[in-house]
């Protein structure tokens, strides 16, 4: 069955025991250890080093991973991939913490198939795509929050750092690696090895993962986050940054982008939005299990897309998930951290006045806000669910099954600064998985490799912070290798007037797709809500362009869906059965 099905599908089998295989499209072939007893596919990396992706492994390695492949990969790799192994009459797949390779599942008749893309799964089973609208619901009110039920049908996600086991009783799955094993309470460790350590991660995973390619290309925004990953490329690999401005002012970024890639001696392509690549009836994420995106990634990703065709890069990197990562922060979990980890010290009124210079407030008021935190906090980070423009009827049935995830589950001592982190970690795992396994070229965010997300982890938080300013540890750390009028930055523009143009200009058709669309018509929102936010003085007044956008993308994500066949022209990815 199988064979017939690869043969189908274009895809190379290779067979790990008699209810085992993998099918892959392209790329790396999967790496097998012991005739198949495990199967590894993807991108892997040794735990210390910067070289490029492995194709096979060393006897000594290999026997390590066959005695204990979780544990062992977790502590002795990193990656983007997904491991399958059989325990007794039970298959395990886990995946990788950084989620870089996306995986999805069905459970169908006989057999479970795992994917880093839904076509593929049904193109396997042959099964017309359906939308769970319950499901599409939950994530437009998860805001965000990686969640195994998607938009899809009988599809389920593989959660970054999760395990699923197939077995008699069907498939579950359950967390393999936790944030929270990195984090030092007592942070009584002097910044600078925090600092020195976190530098070594970035350097290591960009170098790794350019160094798998051999052509690269760097978006870089003029901002802190890219302008790290620019400085941590190799300069003997063939390399190459692209910019996107929008035609506001406040949305062009190029003149710091030339900065720094002068100062890299990096080749630098510069380009604008248009308005001809926002196409409001194709959604930016029409290849995932989850709607998820806006609208102006559509274009980003078309100009991208152009230019990586053009001087032929196999892998385009970004600096997103910086914020995420390196912890930007205006609250005062910091000093509530400090405060718990030390008590009344020195190192408490420092932090106290860095979160004020951060703020731009007195000391007076810092100290207020974390005495009002103190006394209302609880063990547990209370994720901020979305409900704008959910209908009411939708909202209280939400309201009564919360989304939530595995990391957010902290231990009965964590400190809530740094529970704020790591839901920031957990935010930048689901949004930033977007781009096309189908497309010619790979993209990656290095930033949310395994080895800098635990770097970043054990960083206490008022170290983030340190001297007031955001970012401290990984500004500290990359001080001597970008230009100073960079890494002083606060603050940098964006596409946000290019999104108020796309409404603008499409606003008929805006119009009739939120207010009479498929989301209308299952009662996920409320029409009168939408309908007041899409009048042209309230457009540029407030942030809720943001969500229009999203439900305008969500609403071209289920058309294509509905619209797809089962046997349509598979994208790309792994399938196991």
């Amino acid at each position: 069955m199988v064979e017939d099905v690869a043969a189908r599908l274009g895809m190379h089998v290779q067979r790990g025991g008699s209810n085992v295989a993998s099918l892959t499209s392209g790329g790396r072939a999967p790496i097998k250890i012991d005739r198949g007893r495990v199967i590894i596919v993807g991108d892997l990396f040794h735990r210390f080093g910067s070289g490029p992706s492995l194709d096979k492994l060393e006897p000594s390695l290999g026997a390590s991973i066959l005695a204990d492949p979780m544990r062992t990969l977790l502590a002795r790799f990193w990656g983007a991939y997904l491991a399958i192994w059989t325990d007794g009459d039970a298959v395990i797949v886990m995946r990788d913490p950084s989620g870089l390779l996306p995986c999805c599942y069905t459970v169908h008749e006989q057999l479970v198939a795992f994917a880093s893309d839904p076509q593929t799964l049904f193109g396997f089973t042959l099964v017309r795509p359906s939308i769970d609208w319950d499901g599409v619901a939950n994530l437009l009110y998860a805001d965000d929050l990686a969640q195994v039920r998607t938009g899809l049908g009988g599809v389920a996600d593989l959660l970054a750092g999760s395990v699923a086991r197939v077995d008699a009783n069907g498939c579950g799955q359950t967390s393999c690696w936790s944030p929270w094993q990195f984090v030092d309470r007592g942070g009584k460790e002097d910044s600078q090895p925090h600092i020195d350590r976190l530098r070594r991660a970035v350097e290591q995973c960009t170098r790794g993962w350019s160094s798998s390619f051999s052509k690269v290309l760097l978006a870089v925004s003029g901002g802190l986050d890219s302008s790290i990953v620019a400085s941590c490329l190799d300069p003997k690999i063939d390399r190459e940054c692209v910019t996107m401005a929008t035609a506001d002012p406040r949305g062009d970024e190029t003149d710091y982008a030339r900065e720094l890639c002068k100062s890299l001696s990096l080749r630098l392509s510069c380009f604008h939005y248009c308005l001809e690549d926002a196409d409001v009836l194709t959604s930016a994420v029409a290849h995932l299990p989850r709607p998820g995106a806006r609208t102006p990634m559509i274009a980003f990703d078309a100009a991208i897309i152009r230019h990586a065709d053009h001087i032929g890069a196999d892998l385009f990197l970004t600096g997103a998930g910086g914020d995420n990562i390196f912890y930007l922060t205006h609250s005062v979990r910091p000093v509530i951290d400090r405060f718990l980890a030390e008590g009344i010290s020195s190192g408490l009124f420092d932090t106290i006045r860095d979160i004020a210079r951060i703020t731009e407030t007195s000391l007076l008021e810092v100290a207020g806000h974390a005495l009002r935190f103190l006394s209302r906090r609880c063990r547990k980070y209370e994720w901020r669910n979305d409900g704008s423009f959910l209908h009411a009827d939708c909202l209280a049935e939400l309201r009564g099954k919360r989304p939530d995830h595995p990391w957010l589950a902290a231990p009965p001592d964590a400190l809530p600064g740094k529970a704020g982190h790591i839901a920031m970690i957990t935010r930048a795992q689901q949004y930033l998985h977007g781009y096309d396994r189908g497309l010619p070229f790979t993209s990656v965010a290095p930033l949310l490799s395994q080895p800098v997300v635990e770097a970043t982890l054990r960083i206490p938080t008022w170290v983030a912070c340190e001297g007031g300013i955001d970012r401290s540890a990984a500004r500290r750390g990359f001080e001597s290798r970008i230009p100073t009028n960079i890494l002083r930055r606060q603050t940098k523009g964006g596409p946000d007037a290019f999104a108020i143009q796309i409404l603008r200009s499409n606003m008929e058709l805006v119009r009739d797709r939120l207010l009479t669309g498929r989301l209308a018509s299952n009662g996920i929102v409320d029409i009168a809500a939408v309908d007041a936010a899409l009048a042209p003085e309230r457009l540029g007044r407030d942030a809720t362009y943001v969500r229009l956008l999203l439900l305008l993308d969500t609403e071209a994500w289920i058309d294509g869906w509905l619209t797809r066949d089962a046997g349509a022209p598979i994208l790309t990815g792994p399938a196991l059965n």
